[in-house]
């Protein structure tokens, strides 16, 4: 397992996306979740956009492990995924400012005639590999909070014989434990089921875009 640390933030400064699918409360409480973004042997040294939550994010990976931030460029607000990895930095393909593993710009062509880079930095999250996948978390809260899924290496079938995975189990998620809590009060049941809810179809949305199934046969997992 290895474990990216973001630098720190304000908590949630505006990265919920104004016209998502999550209202403000339920997508705030969702966002100290964990979840799986990719399979960890689809990241490589060249970005790529997930979306979680709504939120597009670009996965990448450098010689110091997978990275994590907002597929946003400060700059311009123009997509990072597009860009490259060079070294230990992200360029962005647009204006081509470079950012550092902590997101913080470096460098940006004297053709911009910036004044100073030191206000342009990457939305960061953490990046932590387990069970051949890569989870991070929009707002985290202390340790990671990741089910132990138990996936072996094994294809399964025509469809995902590329895949290195086997199918998940079908009840994985009935067993995996979301932590609610907004710090301030308690959530009703009826909401906190409701969460529930919205959370496992995230995680089934996710695993259904890195093509990983569920099937009865496949190991039960646990809590981690």
């Amino acid at each position: 397992m290895s474990v990216e640390q973001a630098p720190p933030r304000a908590p949630l400064d505006g990265l919920q996306p104004s016209n998502g699918t999550f209202c403000e409360q339920d997508w705030s409480l969702l966002a100290r979740q964990w979840f799986p973004v990719s399979r960890a042997d689809r990241v490589v040294a060249r970005p790529r956009q997930v979306t979680l939550l709504d939120l597009r994010l670009a996965v990448y990976r450098m010689a110091d492990g997978v990275h994590i931030g907002r597929d946003r460029c400060p700059h311009r607000g123009l997509q990072l995924s597009t860009g490259r990895i060079e070294g230990d930095e992200l360029v962005c393909i647009y204006h081509g400012l470079r950012f550092g593993a902590d997101g913080q710009c470096r460098k940006a062509p004297e053709k911009l005639a910036l004044k100073a880079v030191d206000g342009f930095r990457i939305t960061m999250f953490p990046a932590v590999e387990r069970h051949g996948l890569v989870w991070t978390c929009l707002e985290p809260q202390g340790e990671p909070a990741i089910p132990d899924i138990h996936l072996k290496t094994e294809g399964f079938g025509p469809t995902g014989s590329d895949s290195p995975f086997n199918r998940l189990p079908e009840d994985w998620m009935d067993a995996a434990k979301f932590e609610f809590s907004n710090g301030e009060a308690t959530i009703e049941s009826s909401h906190h089921q409701s969460l529930r809810d919205l959370a496992r179809s995230e995680y089934q949305r996710l695993f259904d875009e890195m093509a990983l199934s569920t099937a009865p046969h496949a190991v039960q997992p646990s809590r981690a």
